[in-house]
């Protein structure tokens, strides 16, 4: 019985902290974020946060960690093939995915420090076209491929980030439609 009652302390204890970090973060930078702003903010003690994290980075890492986890489960779903041919039904998921944590989203994916996390989706969308069944293998290997990959997953994540701040008037439905467009019409250059 102890155990069970410290395990849901321990779930409770991170839960505050993490939101009171994600509180944090809307209102400065992640720099200049200390312990005793998180601990005051969650109303826990100092003992309580080092039980849990080593430092701030931590507690950011963490969050990143289990974001990028729940992308990759959500991900699996999709088993890569016809990616090109049809993009929209995942491209629409995503959408999905964002809206349901779109604060959190907004927050992370503006904040400055959130660099990791914009490189770890990079990569993410990267992988998501070198699995494309669709794309000849000999196509994939060239570093042609490698520079159109990276400049799609970079320009995907920069216009969600764009529609993040508030900068787009547009639902995340129309831009799941528009990239689906554009990212069907590569498949046809990877034939060349």
């Amino acid at each position: 019985m102890g155990n069970k009652a410290e395990y849901k302390s321990a779930i409770r204890s991170r839960k505050l902290i993490r939101q009171a970090f994600i509180e944090l973060i809307q209102e400065k930078d992640i720099e200049k974020i200390t312990v005793t702003d998180i601990i005051t903010r969650a109303d826990i003690n100092r003992g309580t946060f080092y039980a849990h994290y080593q430092d701030i980075q931590a507690v950011m890492e963490q969050i990143i960690d289990e974001l990028i986890s729940k992308l990759k489960e959500f991900l699996s779903e999709f088993h890569y093939k016809n990616f090109f041919k049809n993009p929209l039904p995942l491209l629409l998921k995503i959408s999905n995915w964002i809206e349901e944590d779109f604060e959190l989203y907004k927050i992370l994916i503006n904040t400055r420090g959130a660099e990791e996390f914009l490189i770890k989706l990079n990569d993410i969308f990267v992988k998501l076209m070198e699995t494309d069944s669709d794309i000849p293998m000999h196509i994939k290997k060239t570093s042609k491929f490698t520079i159109h990959a990276h400049f799609i997953a970079g320009g995907f994540i920069n216009l969600y980030q764009v529609w993040l701040r508030g900068e787009m008037n547009i639902s995340l439905e129309e831009i799941s439609a528009e990239l689906s467009e554009i990212l069907s019409t590569y498949l046809p250059l990877c034939d060349e």
